[in-house]
């Protein structure tokens, strides 16, 4: 099988500073994959390389073995979803005509919406569980809602290849869970090619098909998530110890912080 989004030997720089030194990934269609490492090791500056806003300075990003940066804006926009970290404030519109902006690129020369645009805002209301809030305006709801808001417009945009930086930084455990179920719906149903980048390593492992380790902007590991997520790798990009052992209800792996030695409670 192809993949949907590939990429290799991706540099970006800021000014002098070198984010991302020689990065390679591979995106399949029907597969969640998910990218880790810490602050500052170069997750969202890959995300926009990919979604082709930022212009590397060596490497290509290639969707459906196109240049990112060749497709037309509204053909871009059909094909790949890309949501980033920031959060809608100041819309002047409700929770519905916030997703509904997910459709503009399908529609026509008269920009009316069709039923399909309907049945795709309603779709993705309902599985970000924002139907109840559709008619609140995005002033009135709270940050996490809004980050809801932000993933139900990609999944009503309907790419065929979906990036998300960071989705549920805001969200409560429920929600994180929904998220992630959501899009292992898209990649299962839909065959979306996903791409989800996040902090919340146990719970990637359970939805995650691939995982992507980043480390001072290099890839310092990826494979299955069983292959990434060890005491070693983890040690040696975020510097903490950790156990890794399996969910008993899952069989996931799961991750586990360990205290410094010598660390005791009111110390």
């Amino acid at each position: 099988m192809n993949p949907a989004l590939s990429a290799r030997g991706l540099v970006f720089r800021y000014g002098d500073r070198e984010v991302l030194r020689g990065v390679g990934i591979d995106l399949y269609p029907g597969e969640v994959t998910v990218l880790l490492g810490p602050n500052g090791s170069g997750k969202s500056t890959l995300i926009g390389v990919l979604s082709g806003s930022l212009v590397p300075a060596a490497g290509e990003a290639l969707l459906f073995g196109r240049p990112a940066r060749s497709y037309p804006r509204r053909e871009m926009a059909r094909r790949l979803s890309s949501v980033g970290q920031s959060l809608p404030m100041d819309f002047p519109m409700t929770v519905e005509e916030y997703v509904a902006l997910g459709r503009y690129a399908h529609r026509g020369l008269f920009g009316g919406a069709t039923r399909e645009d309907r049945e795709r805002v309603e779709g993705a209301l309902d599985m970000a569980g924002l139907a109840c809030l559709r008619e609140r305006p995005l002033s009135g709801i709270s940050a996490g809602e809004r980050q809801r808001a932000v993933v139900a417009r990609a999944i009503a945009q309907g790419g065929d290849v979906m990036l998300f930086d960071e989705p549920t930084a805001f969200l409560d455990l429920r929600h994180r869970v929904a998220f992630h179920e959501v899009v292992a719906r898209l990649a299962g149903r839909r065959g979306a090619a996903v791409l989800v980048a996040s902090h919340d390593l146990s719970l990637c492992a359970e939805y995650g098909a691939r995982v992507v380790l980043l480390s001072e902007g290099r890839e310092a590991a990826h494979g299955s998530p069983e292959e990434v997520l060890t005491p070693e790798n983890i040690r040696a990009a975020y510097g903490v110890s950790v156990a890794c052992d399996r969910n008993p209800a899952t069989g996931a792996v799961r991750v586990t912080p360990l205290r410094s030695e010598g660390v005791r409670e009111g110390s």
